[in-house]
């Protein structure tokens, strides 16, 4: 099975992960999503909303946090 993970272009943090062509999403209580693309999600660390529109382009997280006022 191929793998990729999804992460927050701000913070890093896990999204989801690329699994067969589709997006899984885990969220907490047993909550569990299959999406295909183009997916967009806010990043439940920091609230960056994120955008995943091509399944061969995984992308990197940012090289340096941004402070936040």
């Amino acid at each position: 099975m191929d793998e990729t993970e999804w992460r927050c272009r701000h913070c890093g943090k896990l999204l989801g992960m690329l699994r067969d062509g589709r997006l899984h999403l885990r969220f907490a209580r047993g909550h569990e999503y299959l999406v295909g693309f183009p997916t967009t999600g806010v990043c439940r660390g920091c609230r960056t909303l994120n955008e995943f529109s091509d399944p061969t382009a995984i992308p990197a997280p940012a090289s340096a946090p941004v402070a936040r006022r």
